[in-house]
């Protein structure tokens, strides 16, 4: 029995041993929870806060002080049927290493919308934890194990956008937010935790404007598998990225034909419909639909 008791003790820590080794292989960086949030820890209704779910056990949870800033394109506290563009500020003073999670609700706690990735080396997407029955469906947005470090001595921010819902629900949705502040002491223990609500209403006026709007829309022309976009724009394009309606990025690329042209071949040369698309000029991001097209 003692040998059987002993195998088995020998077995466990030898998984141990490599699940460790290959952690920090992946992670040698940024070890522990860097690498993202523990899963539903928002705070929202039925949930728990990291501070329970063992990633900053100890950890103090201050809500609605003026440590986060959740700041919306539109900036009116309202959204429309267009993609929201959204910068999670964080400012701490003294504070090391920064982390987030954040997740958007309906008035019936659901999960609504959808999230939109600008730069996956510093966030990513989440799903919920299986053993917290009330967040079951819903989806996370949280920061990589490179989005951690701040950007200036005490502030950190991340970018990203949100897709409002294609189920035809134009009600109130709340952002709940969970940021963390940490010592960076590799320790989960002493970190401090800012927990606050970031409210949108549905505006149905700015919403009807016609969808064929130069503004609101780019249509792509198929040609042997090559969308080729008309530009009004002379400012240099710096990247560019496509979404589905889901906010599933779509593989693709791209290259300059001349000032007033890009050419941009898809994995789909097929492909009809309607997609997003984000263009990064020199002097900033810009969001449209984008309708694909054949003669």
């Amino acid at each position: 029995m003692q040998k059987y008791l002993t195998m088995i003790f020998s077995a466990l820590l030898l998984i141990m041993v490599i699940s460790i080794a290959v952690s920090d292989e992946k992670f040698s960086e940024f070890p522990l929870k860097s690498t993202a949030a523990h899963e539903s820890s928002t705070g929202a209704p039925g949930e728990r806060t990291c501070a329970q779910s063992g990633c900053h056990e100890t950890s103090e949870v201050y809500n609605d002080d003026t440590t986060n800033a959740l700041l919306f394109t539109d900036g009116d506290q309202t959204y429309t049927d267009k993609m929201e563009g959204i910068t999670l500020r964080v400012r701490k003073k003294n504070c090391e290493k920064f982390g987030f999670q954040i997740v958007c609700l309906d008035t019936l706690k659901r999960n609504v919308g959808s999230w939109v990735l600008l730069n996956k080396e510093r966030v990513q997407l989440q799903s919920s934890d299986f053993s917290v029955p009330a967040a079951a469906g819903r989806k996370y947005i949280t920061h990589t194990y490179k989005g951690t470090v701040p950007q200036n001595v005490g502030e950190i921010s991340w970018e990203f956008s949100w897709l409002p819902p294609m189920n035809g629900y134009k009600g109130k949705v709340i952002f709940y937010v969970m940021t963390n502040c940490t010592n960076n002491d590799n320790k989960n223990s002493g970190d401090a935790l800012y927990a606050s609500q970031h409210s949108l209403s549905y505006n149905a006026n700015t919403s009807s404007e016609s969808i064929d709007s130069d503004k609101d829309i780019i249509a792509f022309h198929a040609g042997n598998g090559i969308w080729t976009l008309p530009m009004n724009n002379h400012e240099q394009i710096k990247h560019m990225m496509f979404f589905d309606m889901n906010g599933k990025s779509i593989p693709y690329s791209w290259q300059l034909k001349n000032d007033r042209e890009v050419e941009i071949l898809t994995n789909n040369p097929d492909f009809i419909g309607l997609l997003m698309i984000a263009i990064e000029f020199e002097s900033g991001k810009t969001l449209k639909k984008a309708v694909f097209f054949h003669n």
